[in-house]
């Protein structure tokens, strides 16, 4: 074949290789498009899938962010992304980077124009601040983020981030004034029977407690914890009252759940409370009994609850179990914690090696496919070559098939026609001509043997006449290339006629000592080889 298959193969692994490192580079996931104020990636969607995401794959979070970015998404959304991931993922490890990338963002002008780019900002930027325990910034952004809410007329909003500021009050060591803000936004919300704003009293109220906690005031706990069992009990007995369609609203099958979670975190703050309460009775040696017997009574009522015998539960529990000598249920809990954590442990690596077995399997999967595809491809293309060459072949043939026409139209008279030429006294072309009738008419080249130096004594002249003779009355340069020229024309006849021979049975009928030499001979004359010449004409 006129045709390299080095070359071809290495083409094709080329192929192969370039192919690979196209797939295993070029995956990237793809996401629907609109931003704030354009069209090009929706970013409420995208923050929801990334956030998603978060939960549990962090990093995995984070490389889908950077895929928005390449698709489009704008640089201050992508990094108000980061930031979320960062402040909500990630062990906190990552808090400080948060707040920087949010600061950054808000002296930009999107979020000077845009209030509620300015509110997503600052939102992520406050929760960053108080994960962080960052209180002086929490003073500063909340600040900004209730002047927003107001401006929006998101009352209640305002009154969630007030408690907040409550709270960043009493830690940066101005109790009353904390207090009293947290007070204040107690007593607004108390005031409307709305779930939206039940929902931000029960997270006032849960920050008063941890206030109270802080500063050691324990019996005032208690109306606290009270406070919140009472709004819950109104809720429950008056569900339609509290109807507002806020997003924050439970379904009806959800609104159980609702109330008993924070209706058992009132009865866990009662307990501890009185459990603490009961000690500082202890030292002063009054109402001992009646302290410790309302812990109890609200342990009881704590640890028959759904969430009181969840891990998350008896962990929250363990303070007032330690307080009340309840040494044994201590250790229960610290053991079942330790076989949860171990617990979650096997289950992330077991989630992790399905993920690794998942991505190797997608990547040879698609590996496979590509192979496939590159092998028939290629395939098509051989055939296409091989079809090329067989045109190639057949014009070959036929242009072979014209010289040994001309040829044989051209040879000598036969010998009775022949004029005869003395080889002594002849001139060059004369003695050319009668050797090549000899030559061809005894098919002297069909000796192996049959060389120039047998010439010269079959017709008994001089080597230098029969060079001379060759060199200035044929076509051919010498007698051994009339002889092989002979021996060559003969094999044609032979691989057409003689389909039975092989290449090597044809080589030495025509004289050729060896096949090698007998199909380089013939792909150097008629470019193209013994095999392909007998092909082409079938």
């Amino acid at each position: 074949m006129n045709i390299s298959m080095k070359k071809l193969w290495m083409s094709a692994a080329i192929l192969i290789v370039s192919g690979t490192v196209a797939l295993m580079t070029g995956c990237a996931d793809r996401h629907d498009s609109q931003k704030h104020g354009g069209a090009v990636l929706d970013v409420k969607q995208a923050a929801a899938r990334v956030m998603k995401l978060a939960a549990d794959r962090p990093e995995q979070a984070l490389q889908t962010i950077d895929s928005l970015r390449a698709e489009g998404m704008a640089a201050y959304e992508t990094d108000w992304l980061r930031a979320k991931v960062y402040c909500q993922s990630l062990e906190s490890t990552r808090l400080d980077s948060a707040i920087a990338i949010c600061e950054r963002l808000m002296l930009l002008d999107v979020a000077r124009e845009n209030r509620e780019y300015r509110q997503d900002v600052l939102e992520t930027l406050v929760n960053a601040c108080r994960r962080n325990n960052d209180d002086a910034r929490i003073l500063r952004w909340t600040a900004e983020l209730v002047t927003l809410f107001h401006e929006n007329g998101d009352e209640t909003e305002a009154l969630r981030s007030e408690a907040e500021m409550g709270v960043a009050l009493v830690h940066t060591g101005h109790l009353h004034e904390g207090l009293a803000k947290t007070d204040s936004v107690i007593a607004v919300l108390d005031a409307k029977r709305k779930f939206n704003e039940l929902d931000a009293s029960m997270i006032a109220l849960k920050r008063k407690v941890g206030l109270l906690n802080e500063a050691g005031r324990y019996a005032d706990i208690i109306p606290v914890a009270q406070s919140m069992l009472n709004r819950l009990s109104d809720y429950e007995q008056h569900p339609d009252d509290y109807r507002d369609g806020t997003y924050r609203e439970p379904a009806d099958e959800d609104r159980a759940g609702y109330i008993d979670f924070y209706r058992n975190r009132a009865y866990g703050y009662l307990a501890e409370a009185y459990a603490r309460h009961s000690v500082k009775c202890r030292v002063e040696s009054v109402k001992f009994a009646t302290a410790t017997d309302s812990a109890r009574h609200y342990l009881a009522l704590y640890e028959q609850s759904g969430y009181g015998r969840t891990q998350a539960g008896r962990h929250f529990i363990a303070p007032t179990l330690c307080l009340l000598g309840e040494g044994a249920k201590m250790d229960s809990i610290f053991q079942d914690l330790d076989e949860a954590r171990f617990r979650a442990y096997e289950q992330q690596m077991q989630i992790e090696r399905e993920q690794d077995a998942s991505a190797r399997k997608s990547i040879i999967i698609g590996f496979c496919i590509l192979l496939v595809l590159l092998v028939a491809g290629f395939a098509a293309w051989l055939l296409r070559q091989r079809s090329v060459l067989r045109r190639t072949n057949q014009v070959l043939v036929s242009q072979i098939a014209e010289t040994a026409a001309l040829q044989k139209a051209q040879q000598p008279l036969s010998e009775t026609e022949e004029e005869t030429v003395a080889p002594e006294d002849g001139t060059p072309e004369a003695l050319f001509r009668h050797m090549q009738s000899v030559i061809l008419r005894e098919q002297l080249y069909l000796d192996p043997a049959f060389d120039r130096q047998a010439a010269i004594r079959r017709f008994n002249i001089s080597k230098e006449r029969v060079g001379s003779a060759f060199a200035q009355s044929g076509d051919f340069s010498s007698i051994s290339d009339f002889i092989r020229d002979c021996r060559l024309r003969h094999a044609c006849d032979l691989l057409l006629s003689q389909p039975q021979m092989t290449v090597s049975e044809v080589a030495q009928q025509s004289g050729f000592i060896h096949a090698s030499t007998f199909s380089t001979d013939f792909k150097n004359k008629y470019l193209i080889t013994p095999t392909a010449y007998r092909e082409a004409n079938k």
